[in-house]
């Protein structure tokens, strides 16, 4: 059998303090109303943090730097479907976010509204990665 791998870049983008948030349109065929952090796909022939801003651009209409990886890790999506999934630390100057269509809503989310928001798997990758003892988060 052959298998399918995807690249998936993520952003934890921080604006004084804060983490960026988005909620998936309920319409969306993968996790449709779910919590998610601003990222995409790797498109064939890419830069990795030029994809990722490309991604954060087209998802929320900023622009963000980015400052760091983070963590890297790998998931099955399905048994012929693998996630490499690569999370990065970004800043931004912007706080005005303009959601693209795969999203209905976003958030600016302090540490404990993470909790709140964010599924599980997410919420174990950060505390896994360290992300929130991450200085830059209130």
């Amino acid at each position: 059998m052959t298998g399918k791998i995807v690249v998936v870049l993520k952003a934890v983008v921080i604006h004084q303090g804060r983490i960026l948030i988005l909620k998936r349109s309920g319409s969306d065929e993968v996790d449709a109303g779910g919590w998610e952090t601003a990222g995409g796909n790797l498109e064939f022939g890419e830069d990795l943090e030029t994809a990722l801003i490309r991604e954060i651009k087209e998802e929320a209409g900023i622009h963000v730097r980015v400052d760091r990886l983070l963590f890297a890790t790998t998931f099955f999506t399905d048994p012929g479907r693998q996630i490499v999934l690569v999370s990065y630390l970004c800043g931004t100057d912007e706080p005005r976010v303009t959601l693209s269509h795969e999203h209905d809503e976003f958030r600016w989310a302090t540490k404990s509204e993470l909790v709140q928001y964010l599924p599980e798997a997410i919420i174990s990758d950060f505390t896994k990665h360290g992300v929130f003892a991450l200085p830059e988060l209130v």
